[in-house]
């Protein structure tokens, strides 16, 4: 089988205590024994490390047990994991050869991945499937603990009314019918779109309405901002005369434009020659100033080389006298060391030659300076002259743009602002009827409409292969007046040769309870379908010991054909049965079969917890 998990083994372990085991195998397992043997409170213990919500019942022969511990046996890959829990509550510890340690939370998470329920899910087959939740078609992933009711069936419910898919509350119905469904068919609710709830859509409504008053408040008040506003039809004629009025003040102002253009071209050649003038007077005006400075340049080299040639002069009229330093005379002193130096006179003959030439120089500044000067002059007064000319054409240039075309101007900019005042009005009223269209299809009462998502219950048709396979069991087990088994839509229930499930008794609603969840295994394995591929029950068969009044006539032989057929049945899956010890059979029928057998005193296991 690629799908579903066995149980191998199941341990309650204590500091200091003596470990409780009880070990399974795949096939029909039974664990049987008197009352008060801990059988029931293995079946709370199993369902308890699968994820279960309720710790196992506390009973004096548990005190000083801490944890429980499971291990399974994957069908896909004979992989084995343990998963221990501690019987005060919190998470799983899911431990595997070759792998690291997991911690699985115990409670179910959509989208989680590390939790029991999805890892049991993963291992069935059945991880990715949605259910639907309710008659609007909304869905959440599968739990675990959806399955487990079906698979895990304990000795209360084993003889309820209830039907076997149903726990009795209304609001879970939807979600356990898909669930049965799903088992059946294999098709989940993931395709299904839910419908949107009629308190969020009214909700939504209410929201939608609230803002369309408050953009129809905002845009009355950026209405009243632009005064007096008429009615929608009449805002757009007026416009549309606006627009005829611009075309006409543009064809005016135009004409006025024209009439002005040879002033206009007079002025820009006015305006180029006074600034032509004014850049070249910038330019001699510039080269005045260098020649200014040229000029003191020059006289200053006239001075220095005056002074110069002075010195030259009276330094060469003087006689040589005493040393200033030593006081010897002049033919007493060394000459061989002295530089080669020019005398006085040739000196300042020199700087009179070189002040000769500058002069030359200063001559002809002074011609430049002179003509340069003159052409300044004349400059300004083209400027001035040009300046004056300038001035008079602007003069005459702005009475006639007076007079027609700033008056054409602004007569065009007066009617495109009074044309924008009046788009703005367009535009607020048509947003304004707008809004009021949608506020009055949002306050219209919304019609109910019926769902067209298919019923959640499992039809008839839908159960018929089921039927089918409980009908064998019942044929096999020797079901006294076997008939036709059907389905009930409305109970979700098998109706047993005409008659409902039900409307039996406790023995024989416990001996079709069994029927009923040992039929589901077998037409799982039989189609490949996902599911978990082992059930537990306890104790299907007790309550037939004593039947109803109604039904004293059922055969006793049952049972026997009941051992029987499970042994036969299952060999592929796993069927674990908890059950009293006077329910088995006393022929050998058991042989080749995982028994545990608690005795209740010292002859054998007393059960299933050790004593101290």
């Amino acid at each position: 089988m690629n799908f579903g998990f066995a149980i191998r083994r199941l341990s309650l372990l204590g500091l200091g205590k003596a470990p409780a085991e009880v070990t399974f195998t795949r096939g029909l397992n039974v664990v049987a024994g008197p009352s008060d043997t801990g059988k029931s409170f293995i079946a709370q213990c199993l369902d308890y490390a699968l994820g279960s919500g309720d710790p196992p019942k506390e009973i004096p022969e548990a005190d000083g047990y801490s944890s429980v511990v499971l291990e399974i046996e994957a069908n896909s890959d004979q992989r084995v994991y343990s998963l221990e829990r501690s019987v005060r509550g919190g998470e799983i510890l899911c431990k595997t050869d070759g792998k690291p340690d997991r911690v699985l939370a115990a409670k179910h998470q959509g989208g989680k991945e590390d939790t029991v329920s999805q890892f049991l899910l993963d291992l069935s087959g059945l991880g990715t499937k949605k259910v639907r939740t309710n008659d609007r078609g909304a869905t959440r992933q599968l739990s675990f603990r959806d399955i487990a009711r079906l698979v895990i069936i304990d000795e209360e419910t084993v003889i309820t009314e209830d039907s076997p898919v149903l726990s009795g509350q209304v609001i879970h119905k939807t979600v356990e019918s898909g669930v049965f469904r799903l088992l059946l068919t294999g098709t989940d609710d993931s395709s299904i779109i839910a419908k949107e709830d009629p308190k969020v859509a009214k909700g939504r409504q209410a929201g939608k309405v609230e803002l369309l008053e408050g953009l129809l408040k905002a845009n009355h008040g950026r209405l009243a901002e632009l005064g007096e506003v008429s009615t929608l039809p009449e805002e757009r004629d007026r416009l549309t005369r606006i627009d005829a009025s611009i075309q006409t003040a543009l064809a005016e102002r135009n004409a006025a434009q024209v009439s002005v253009a040879p002033l206009q071209a007079k002025r820009s050649t006015a305006w180029a020659a006074l600034k032509t003038a004014e850049s070249k007077l910038a330019v001699l005006s510039e080269l005045q100033t260098r020649f200014d400075l040229l000029q003191e340049q020059y006289a200053s080299d006239l001075r220095r080389l005056e002074a110069i040639a002075e010195a030259g002069v009276r330094l060469d009229q003087l006689k040589e006298e005493r040393c200033p330093i030593c006081g010897a005379l002049a033919e007493h002193h060394d000459h061989g060391h002295r530089e080669a130096r020019l005398a006085p006179a040739d000196v300042a003959h020199s700087c009179k030659a070189e002040a000769a030439k500058t002069l030359k120089l200063l001559q002809d500044l002074q011609t430049t300076r002179s003509a340069n000067a003159a052409e300044v002059e004349q400059l300004q007064s083209t400027r001035s002259s040009c300046q004056r000319e300038l001035d008079a054409i602007s003069s005459d240039l702005k009475a006639l743009m007076g007079q027609h075309v700033d008056v054409a101007s602004k007569k065009v900019d007066d009617l495109r602002a009074r044309a924008e005042t009046c788009r703005k009005a367009i535009e607020h009223l048509e947003r304004i009827q707008e809004l009021n269209e949608l506020l009055e299809e949002a306050n219209k009462p919304k019609k109910r409409q019926k769902t067209d998502v298919a019923g959640a219950a499992v039809s008839t048709a839908q159960a018929d292969p089921f039927s089918r396979e409980v009908e064998a069991l019942l044929k096999a087990w020797h079901f006294p007046d076997l008939d036709r088994v059907t389905f009930s839509e409305n109970d979700q229930d098998v109706v047993i040769s005409g008659r409902a499930r039900r409307s039996h008794g406790k023995g024989v609603r416990a001996i079709t309870r069994a029927a009923f969840n040992l039929a589901l295994l077998r037409l799982c394995i039989e189609d490949e379908c996902p599911f978990p591929n082992f059930v537990l029950i306890d104790s299907p068969l007790l309550v037939y010991e004593e039947p109803d009044a109604d039904e004293s006539s059922f055969p006793q032989d049952i049972k026997k054909h009941f051992w029987e057929s499970v042994k036969t049945s299952f060999t592929e899956a796993q069927v674990i049965i908890i059950e009293n010890s006077h329910q088995l059979p006393v022929d050998g029928m058991l042989d080749g079969v995982n028994v545990e057998l608690f005795t209740g005193n010292d002859q054998g296991r007393r059960g299933f917890i050790p004593e101290e």
